[in-house]
């Protein structure tokens, strides 16, 4: 088969979990004798000759085309609307179909590509399948947090919190007050509303929150188009279900990991010091922080140490300069930069716990399954999307989301209770391997429409 795959951004320059995911079913599906492509975007850099283009390039044997658009991430998009709908994406993607007449589409991500990309498989005949790996799909910003840090549960008011948070971050300080504290949230509902259903197409940030208006329903109208949507728990269908994406055909698939001969160590509580690890992007929502406050909660002198394998997709922002602040004059406490995807059971196999204090509802972190499956303890946040595979008190603990109090708690826990590394660790579930979700993938494929 043909199979064509999306990624909003893609290796090498972006390594995160989308990318790795989809990097790892094209590996899986050429292993089968498919001939795969991977769609991608990129924001061209400096180089106003090549925004609207389609630059062609190979990367571990992966054949990809990465159309290069003008937009960089949400907070430097001056025109809303081609952040899920970019008429120069959808041209180029026509294109790309009509040349590589794919048998398959499978979308893992169309931020700042199109979500009506889709409309072009249906034109065309071609069954087209997505998998939601963020909440992008019914928020902007993807994370479903509020500008304070807190959880969103979803657009309200016809996104008139939408509309708020994004003034916040994109316009200046004087107009985002005035959104923010001058005007009722009932007001700018009745507005992007009327902006909406207007039959008049406006421009400047009139145009962009008419765009924001439209968003939820011309998103909820293409997942209706799809053959399928692989979600990897139950809880990530539900806040899809919830803010809007009605009349899909769900399936609740979780993801597969590559193979990378895990040893699967029942981890001990001996005398000797526990390891904790944090392995993530340093962004604010994934709640670094959290940790580090704990860590400064218990005794200097304490047998834990804590390693942190990672970096910000964004260089040294702020918010990295105040994580190594805070962990400048604690020995404990060691920033060991990133590392290759092959290493990643050498560097559980080191770790006697996994912490994961995300603040926003994850969706099934890849490095969730891989510490399973090297009998690694996770301690997460007690949010969706972790706790759907974290059981408290059996394979893993959970502590309430951005509470550094309770973290320490549970930190001490493990210090005190002599069997409960153990028994975690002994409770691991293995989680499936990219074969066997390749091969569920493979069964959908060849299911008539």
């Amino acid at each position: 088969m043909r199979i064509l795959l999306t990624a909003y951004v893609f290796l090498p320059d972006f390594s995160g979990g989308t990318e790795t995911l989809v990097q790892s079913v094209a590996l899986a599906l050429k292993r089968r004798g498919h001939e795969v492509i991977v769609v991608t975007g990129q924001p061209a850099r400096d180089d106003h000759e090549s925004i609207g283009h389609i630059v062609e390039y190979e990367v571990d044997s992966i054949r990809v085309m990465r159309f290069m658009h003008a937009g960089a991430f949400l907070g430097a998009q001056s025109i809303m609307r081609n952040e899920y709908d970019n008429p120069a994406f959808s041209m180029h993607f026509g294109r790309i179909l009509d040349d590589f007449r794919p048998q398959v589409v499978h979308f893992h991500h169309v931020k700042q590509l199109s979500i009506k990309a889709i409309d072009a498989c249906v034109q065309r005949g071609i069954p087209a399948f997505l998998t939601a790996t963020d909440f992008w799909y019914v928020c902007p910003m993807h994370a479903l947090l509020l500008p304070d840090g807190k959880t969103c549960e979803g657009p309200v008011s016809q996104g008139a919190n939408c509309a708020k948070h994004l003034a916040s971050l994109t316009q200046p300080r004087w107009l985002a007050g005035i959104v923010n504290y001058g005007v009722p949230t009932a007001l700018i509902g009745m507005a992007l509303q009327a902006l909406g259903r207007s039959s008049r197409e406006f421009s400047g940030r009139m145009g962009d929150a008419q765009a924001l208006a439209r968003r939820g329903g011309v998103i909820a109208e293409r997942f209706r188009l799809l053959r399928k949507v692989f979600v990897p728990t139950r809880h990530t269908q539900d806040v899809l279900e919830r803010n809007g994406i009605r009349g899909a055909t769900f399936r609740v698939l979780p993801f597969g990991i590559k193979d990378h001969g895990y040893n699967k160590r029942i981890r001990q509580n001996s005398d000797g010091e526990i390891v904790l690890g944090f392995i993530g992007s340093l962004l604010p929502h994934k709640g670094l922080h959290v940790l580090l406050e704990a860590m400064s909660l218990l005794p200097a002198a304490g047998p834990i140490r804590v390693r942190i394998f990672g970096k910000s997709p964004n260089g040294e922002t702020p918010y990295v300069t105040d994580l190594r602040t805070r962990a400048r004059h604690d020995e404990r406490v060691s920033f060991c930069g990133t590392f290759d995807n092959e290493k990643l059971p050498q560097v559980l196999d080191e770790l006697d716990a996994l912490v994961i204090p995300s603040l926003w509802h994850e969706n099934m972190p890849l490095v969730s399954l891989s510490a399973q499956a090297a009998g690694c303890p996770i301690i997460a946040s007690d949010i969706g999307g972790l706790s759907d595979i974290i059981a408290h008190g059996h394979n893993g603990l959970l502590f309430a989301p951005g509470s550094a109090g309770e973290l320490a708690r549970t930190i001490r826990r493990l210090l005190s209770e002599r069997d409960l590394l153990r028994d975690l660790s002994s409770a691991a579930v293995t989680p499936p391997s990219i074969e066997q979700y390749a091969d569920e993938l493979e069964l959908e494929y060849r299911q008539p429409g």
